[in-house]
């Protein structure tokens, strides 16, 4: 039995750290006498304050993961990564430190990554098979501190803003017209509507939990944001394009919602190989923008905001 656990998540995504949540807790439940730290990039390594199932988190500077990599890895009897970058697993053959350091083996394309990566590790006897979506810890005052921020009543908090062009959804004011009846704010740029205050990225996840326990929605892309609301039990609708939902989509009780699902560019195992990633030149466009996100209509969006609304799943409480 392990008595430290290293968890490395340097993909460099808010939401690759979301994603790799299920991993670490599967690991924390599965060695409960080990000492659990992780490795990841900043601005993530705030959103694993408090959580109950981490030793010790770590900050991996950008340029200068594999330094840190190999400072993390002494004293170390498991190693799990998300990622083969940065000579990750070459470091921890050489160690002699079992683990394993390919989650992203022949991945198929309609498997959620979380779900795969603890297939994974299940199947390596490291974690039990059940899967438990990403789940943010929270204090109770952080939440209630944040509930201030939000307008009376069920709110539905817009996140139109993306880390790339390519996930840039068209349609918000179209969307706030339908909403016309509904208390709605926005977080980030590109909103018609008035933005909440400033905060930090813990601030932004108990505000998104402040909105799960009113029964409001948090609506965005494919981005980090949008999978911090979601796993802090937010209904949450993504909007999906240059990303397949069957692959990338956020679990229940989200709705995802897919633009363009049979694009004939779309690579859903090697995103970053598509033609349009990196500059968001469409090529089933001339009118600028991604045409799969352009393809989700606003009605259907309001339709799953409402719907969210309507039913009601279970909260989760931080």
């Amino acid at each position: 039995m392990p008595d430290d656990i290293l968890v490395i998540d340097l993909l460099g995504g808010l939401g690759d750290l979301v994603m790799a949540l299920p991993v670490v807790h599967g690991l924390a439940e599965r060695f409960p006498g080990a000492a659990l730290r992780v490795l990841t990039h900043d601005p993530g390594v705030t959103l694993l304050d408090s959580d109950p199932a981490v030793a010790e988190v770590l900050r991996a500077e950008k340029g200068r993961e594999r330094e840190a990599v190999e400072a993390a890895l002494e004293n170390t009897d498991l190693v799990v990564s998300t990622t083969r970058l940065h000579g990750i697993p070459d470091l921890v053959e050489e160690r002699g430190i079992p683990g394993v350091t390919n989650l992203w083996r022949s991945p198929p394309h309609d498997e959620p990554v979380s779900r795969r990566y603890v297939r994974i590790l299940a199947e390596e006897g490291l974690v039990g098979p059940e899967y438990r979506p990403p789940r943010i810890h929270l204090t109770d005052a952080e939440i209630h501190a944040a509930s201030a921020d939000l307008p009376a009543g069920v709110p539905v908090v817009l996140v139109p803003g993306a880390g790339m062009a390519v996930k840039l959804w068209p349609h918000w004011a179209a969307l706030v017209d339908l909403l016309d009846d509904l208390p709605v704010v926005a977080v980030g740029p590109g909103s018609p509507v008035p933005g909440l205050p400033p905060t930090d990225l813990r601030g932004l996840a108990a505000r998104f939990a402040a909105v799960a326990r009113r029964g409001g929605v948090v609506v965005g892309g494919d981005t980090g944001p949008a999978r911090v609301a979601a796993a802090v039990g937010a209904r949450t609708v993504g909007l999906f394009g240059p990303t397949l939902a069957a692959r990338y989509g956020l679990d229940d009780p989200a709705t995802n919602l897919q633009g363009l699902p049979e694009c004939p560019h779309r690579r859903p195992t090697a995103i970053t190989e598509q033609v349009c990633w990196w500059e968001a030149r469409c090529p089933l466009t001339t009118t600028g923008g991604p045409a799969c996100m352009a393809d989700i209509p606003p009605e259907a969006v309001a339709a799953a905001v409402r719907a969210l609304l309507v039913l009601r799943y279970p909260v989760f409480s931080p």
